[in-house]
């Protein structure tokens, strides 16, 4: 298979900062692949995935996603990726749908196929059963599930999952890994 990512001497050296945060790492992935960051805390795993969503602009060296230059196409590379971010991106006093709903319109769905994919989204996450329940009232390993669940909505080929087990109790963590096998299953790349 081809490669859907490739990180070659990325690096990214904040204003003022005594070390760089990602010192010209270089990596490849494959399409359908399942990688892991590993790092202790402030290794740079969330600033590369920062950089790897074009939040971030590397101070040096060059990413491609999906084809697309992390610095010359970022929308292009923004429309091939979900993010699902280290903290939780949902609103609270929303139901799990009404979440799901505003995110689809945020990435340019809707009508019959939005609310048809956001059901499809809530039995990947295993979560139909509490869709109209406000996001304020589930567990924290709940709100991750629905939180991946956002990044899925727009059938990204690559998924980004920055530490999505943080904080959460061992059956949840368990849930969240099946799930990232499932989507593999299904040829999804993921950056775990």
């Amino acid at each position: 298979m081809s490669l859907i990512i490739e990180v070659k001497d990325l690096a990214k050296q904040f204003p003022g900062a005594a070390e760089a945060a990602v010192k010209g790492i270089s990596f490849g992935i494959r399409q359908g692949e399942v990688f892991s960051l590993l790092g202790p805390n402030g290794a740079g795993k969330t600033t590369t995935i920062s950089m790897l969503s074009c939040l971030l602009d590397p101070t040096a060296g060059e990413a491609i996603v999906a084809g697309h230059s992390v610095r010359g196409e970022a929308q292009a590379v923004k429309r091939a990726i979900g993010v699902v971010p280290q903290d939780i991106a949902l609103y609270p006093t929303l139901s799990a749908r009404e979440n799901l709903m505003f995110w689809g319109r945020m990435y340019g769905m809707g009508g019959a196929q939005l609310r048809t994919r956001v059901d499809e989204v809530l039995d990947i996450v295993g979560l139909r059963d509490r869709a109209k329940d406000r996001i304020e009232s589930y567990s924290g390993g709940m709100k991750r599930r629905i939180n991946i669940g956002v990044g899925l909505l727009h059938r990204p080929p690559v998924v980004f999952m920055d530490e999505p087990t943080v904080g959460i109790d061992p059956q949840s963590r368990r849930n969240i890994l099946d799930t990232v096998k499932q989507l593999n299953a299904q040829g999804m790349t993921v950056l775990y």
